[in-house]
């Protein structure tokens, strides 16, 4: 009985493996099958990436710099750079397009402009930096594994919430076909909860200068759903990619802040 309630979960959260990570999994997509909507599971996939990406410092002997380098290397090999890809795509879209239609246009186009050139740098570059200068910070801490490794879930769990806001309040809009649209799904009551769960929990773990980070995060969602209906009237996928990107950079911040 347990095993059947539960099935259409794991199904969905299979799904959202396959989707959203490289990790090789045997998926039955018949639709007739029974599951929760994949996207539901993002926040769970962010859990994921972050143990599977945390090895390094299993290393103490490693210098901060270079587990840091390792980490965010084996999280964008975990993710095939699925949201990086977003980011690249959205900056080249919505910062150099003069109109809705170029905007979407541009996005759609696999080439990379020098927005997506820059933003892709400033991006990793400030992770890289913040999540150094973190790990130093907890190196003095006896307990410095596990409060650099709920650190990194919480990064990576949490920022991938901010899509899912912008994904259920926007309207999503594309030029031609896309992949992206089969994953779009509105999320009811008890969907939102298998959602939130992991950041309830993370709250619960002693992290409650992560409140603070939700707020910071509240204020830039609000900000990147006016910014995009002002560009591209919605959202779509590369947008997503984008919000949760800029989401990695600004918790990274607030843990920064917290911790100095």
């Amino acid at each position: 009985m347990t095993v059947t309630i539960f099935n259409p979960h794991w199904q969905g959260f299979k799904r959202s493996l396959v989707t959203y990570t490289r990790i090789p999994l045997t998926v039955d997509w018949d639709d007739m099958i029974k599951h929760t909507p994949a996207v539901c599971f993002l926040p769970w996939v962010g859990i994921v990436v972050a143990l599977l990406s945390a090895w390094p410092l299993w290393f103490e002997g490693l210098p901060a710099t270079i587990q840091a380098i390792f980490m965010l290397l084996t999280a964008v090999l975990l993710t095939g750079g699925f949201h990086e890809d977003g980011l690249m795509d959205a900056c080249d879209g919505l910062v150099g397009g003069w109109d809705k239609e170029q905007r979407l246009k541009i996005m759609k186009d696999s080439r990379i402009g020098s927005y997506a050139a820059l933003s892709i740098w400033f991006a990793l570059m400030l992770k890289w930096l913040l999540l150094t200068q973190i790990l130093l910070s907890f190196a003095s801490n006896s307990a410095h594994y596990g409060s650099a490794l709920i650190a990194w879930i919480a990064v990576h769990s949490v920022s991938r919430m901010t899509p899912l806001v912008v994904m259920n309040t926007m309207e999503y809009v594309s030029a031609g076909g896309s992949k992206a649209s089969s994953m779009i799904a509105r999320l009811d009551t008890p969907q939102w909860g298998v959602a939130l769960l992991p950041c309830v929990l993370l709250l619960l773990l002693d992290f409650s200068y992560l409140i603070k980070a939700v707020l910071v995060l509240a204020l830039f969602t609000f900000g990147a759903r006016r910014y995009l209906r002002k560009r591209i009237d919605g959202y779509n996928g590369d947008a997503l990619g984008a919000v949760e990107q800029i989401s990695e950079v600004l918790l990274l911040l607030c843990f920064m802040d917290a911790l100095a």
